[in-house]
């Protein structure tokens, strides 16, 4: 793995980053997975979103895992040392696996501290595995992570970064982009290879595979009419909405989050489509749908009400001829690899292809003189999340 892509520059310090990836950490993280018999998935924010994503495609597997999160009705108990002699008794094994940039998040945290009491307590390290992918292997859960089951250190944003100007956003991304996008590229590795029964060396050539796909596609994606129309579009003043089911719908979230982070600078809104708090569009709003295979009948009923509204719709499908893409005025289609049993690299396709929104809409604006620097975008991150 090398530098590949020019234009979205970020992309290359993500593949860089996994390339430096330790191979013993990787091997002891495959090793943890395969041999539990029950994935409790514990991230925030736009993180909990690409560990959902993953979470989603193992779960479906011919060769899966069962997936519980602390979130499910069907989970035991409210917090996971109470839970685990329950899970422990169904499925066997329990890793408790988090994916954290700063390795400080707060639910993560807590989830770790309590099953690390229970492990100390019973001074059985093997049934129950707190595994870690963070940046910072100092950090509280780093520390926990080394200890009691496995650390892997994927790196970020170099400290020097955290200060940029708006024009370097296209070789650093915003905020936690490298991180978030490197941890979902790493799962979808680790998730093929898991699924093939393979081993753990296989890992990088899986996500070199990926690391490829999602390249061409974000180098497609930014050169597109669709992504300029929806970038032109989101320059105006009107609310933006974003829609999808399961993993789409975790995409569609990590791609709200950060949108909504630029809009909200210039006094809108964005919103995710089903939630208590969303409201009725209005005429000119802007709905964009993220659905694999296009023929969701919620979601497709979401796009008439949009269009009935007078908003209007714009979606990235995985399915030619699908009624979500023909209810679309505007639409990009990703093909995906898959087949019955496997992950489908559609939502990492999708995760990618949404990632240079924001950033777009930043140099936007900036053409037209408002500039946003990120001190801004932290500020509305650090009050909205």
């Amino acid at each position: 793995m090398g530098e590949i892509s020019a234009s979205i520059g970020f992309i290359n310090k993500i593949v860089n980053n996994l390339y430096e990836l330790d191979n013993k950490a990787t091997e002891d993280i495959y090793t943890d997975i395969r041999s539990s018999g029950v994935i409790v998935p514990s991230a925030e924010g736009r993180t909990k979103g690409a560990l959902s994503i993953f979470c989603s495609e193992l779960a479906k597997m011919k060769n899966g895992k069962v997936v519980i999160d602390r979130g499910d009705i069907g989970f035991p108990a409210r917090h996971i040392d109470e839970a685990a002699p329950t899970l422990r008794r169904r499925f066997g094994q329990i890793s408790l696996l988090i994916l954290s940039g700063s390795g400080k998040s707060l639910l993560p945290l807590i989830d770790a501290q309590k099953l690390a009491l229970l492990i100390a307590k019973s001074e059985n390290y093997k049934d129950h595995k707190i595994d870690v992918i963070t940046s910072d292997p100092e950090s509280p859960l780093g520390k926990l992570g080394y200890k009691y089951g496995t650390l892997m250190v994927l790196k970020g944003r170099e400290l020097s970064e955290d200060k940029i100007d708006t024009v370097e956003f296209r070789s650093v991304g915003i905020l936690e982009d490298v991180f978030i996008l490197g941890g979902l590229l790493f799962l979808y590795g680790l998730a093929e290879t898991l699924n093939r029964d393979a081993p753990a060396s296989q890992i990088r050539e899986y996500i070199a595979s990926f690391t490829s796909e999602v390249t061409k596609v974000v180098e497609d994606v930014v050169r597109s009419d669709f992504m300029k129309t929806v970038v032109d579009m989101l320059e105006k003043r009107h609310v933006c909405f974003l829609a999808g089911l399961g993993s789409s719908r975790e995409v569609a979230r990590m791609t709200a989050v950060r949108l909504g982070h630029v809009k909200r600078a210039i006094g809108d809104q964005v919103y995710v489509a089903g939630d208590a708090s969303t409201p009725s569009p209005r005429a000119g709003d802007l709905l964009l749908v993220i659905s694999q295979s296009g023929e969701i009948e919620v979601v497709a009923a979401w796009c008439k009400n949009f269009k009935k509204m007078g908003g209007v719709v714009a979606s990235i499908v995985g399915t030619k001829g699908s009624t979500i893409e023909a209810l679309s005025d505007y639409s990009y289609y990703i093909p995906s690899n898959s087949f019955d049993g496997g992950p489908n690299d559609f939502y990492l396709k999708a995760a990618f292809a949404s990632s240079p929104i924001p950033l777009l809409l930043v140099y936007k604006l900036q053409e037209r003189g408002l500039k946003l620097p990120e001190y801004i975008l932290r500020w509305h991150h650090s009050v909205t999340s």
